[in-house]
């Protein structure tokens, strides 16, 4: 066996049983501000919820709204001691953390004791993942059902000063409160059900301090060429209308080369992107060496930093 791969296989085993071990402490014996039955019966009571007036929908914009978005439905597997929740994600917030740190430069010593901008963090199982290994991190859900749930964990398991959360888009965070605050973007499973991606990707670099890195997950299209697939919120995937389980609203799914160029039309430099074929995903990761411009010809928002 070539000895770096031997050794990057070791890094990688390494970090995902460091990983499991540290999200172990999110058991209902280390709860810190409730008791477990309340603890249970909270969580217990929002799953399959359905109300979509929560999220502020007029009955007549209900029909064109995200499943998800609607009906609530927990993020990540979790064993809490007492009971455990599984996920329609399962493992993914490990596996994607493993995965970051086995195709890119990085260690898991890199996501430790930093400021992270966790970008969607669902009912926030890589939020208090993060968490564990000592990040202080801003937490964003644009569906306020699940920012609630994220930050009543953070809350309840006495990480609430580690861990902020708030219910808004990433658009909403074009402000001056955002600018070159983080030395982490974790932005996995996001930018993809996004309409306005280079945007996107420029906020968050804005967010960066300098130096500062992102990382990337997304569907995508497995090509060379530049390319993007558009969906848009009409087409759906697996699942079913009656139990509002579908997936879908996707808008532009980069290829590798795409998300490329993307990220460095946003600014970024020491940019790697991928394919990934056993998910068939695309991974990116890229780096804010200096506060480059962007070209405004075009731009939505052109007034943007």
């Amino acid at each position: 066996m070539n000895e770096a791969l031997h050794n990057n296989g070791n890094k990688v085993q390494s970090a995902r049983e460091e990983l499991q071990k540290l999200f172990c402490v999110y058991q209902t014996s280390n709860l810190q501000s409730v008791n477990k039955e309340e603890f249970s019966q909270y969580l217990l009571s929002k799953l399959e919820l359905i109300d979509a007036q929560s999220e502020g929908y007029s009955d007549d914009e209900i029909e064109r709204q995200r499943d998800l978005s609607i009906k609530f439905h927990w993020g990540h597997d979790h064993d809490f001691g007492e009971f455990k929740l599984k996920g329609k994600m399962g493992e993914r917030h490990i596996d994607l953390l493993v995965n970051f740190i086995d195709f890119f430069p990085v260690a898991i010593e890199d996501f430790k004791n930093k400021s992270v901008f966790d970008i969607g963090c669902w009912t926030g199982g890589t939020t208090l993942l993060l968490a564990a290994l000592g990040n202080k991190t801003l937490a964003i859900e644009e569906v306020k059902k699940y920012a609630e749930v994220t930050s009543y964990l953070s809350k309840s398991f006495g990480i609430d000063d580690q861990v902020s959360v708030k219910a808004i888009s990433v658009y909403d965070c074009n402000s001056a409160e955002f600018y070159d605050q983080f030395d982490i973007v974790y932005f996995p499973g996001v930018i993809y059900h996004l309409s306005d991606p280079l945007l996107a990707l420029r906020i968050l670099f804005n967010s960066l301090k300098i130096g500062g890195s992102i990382f990337i997950e997304s569907a995508g299209v497995n090509s060379e060429e530049p390319i993007c697939r558009f969906e848009g919120s009409l087409i759906y995937g697996a699942g079913e209308k009656e139990r509002l389980s579908r997936s879908g609203w996707n808008w532009f799914l980069p290829s590798p080369t795409a998300l490329y160029r993307m990220m460095r039309e946003a600014g970024f430099d020491e940019i790697e992107t991928l394919w990934h074929h056993r998910t068939d995903r695309v991974y990116g990761y890229g780096k804010k060496i200096s506060q480059a411009g962007i070209c405004k010809a075009g731009l939505s928002v052109p007034s943007i930093k």
